[in-house]
């Protein structure tokens, strides 16, 4: 059996320093950001509704090739 109590104090000891781990970095320069975000809402809006619009374009001739084709039999006209 491994000793446990080694090997957390072996991890404890070789911690990095604070300096290490934390390091300071500059400060974000949130004008370019919002532009940024704006941008990519409108624009990820309409790749969405592309996208759904396609979506639902695909599954429908999928469904209609299969009807078609009798591999999906849907019985429509007998539902009361």
């Amino acid at each position: 059996m491994p000793d446990f109590e080694a090997l957390i104090r072996h991890q404890q000891l070789k911690q990095p320093t604070t300096n290490k781990r934390l390091k300071v970095v500059d400060s974000p320069n949130f004008e370019e950001e919002k532009n940024e975000e704006a941008i990519i809402r409108q624009s990820g809006l309409l790749v969405n509704f592309f996208g759904g619009f396609l979506g639902s374009v695909i599954g429908t001739l999928t469904i209609l090739f299969l009807y078609m084709n009798e591999y999906l039999p849907l019985d429509l006209l007998k539902l009361k």
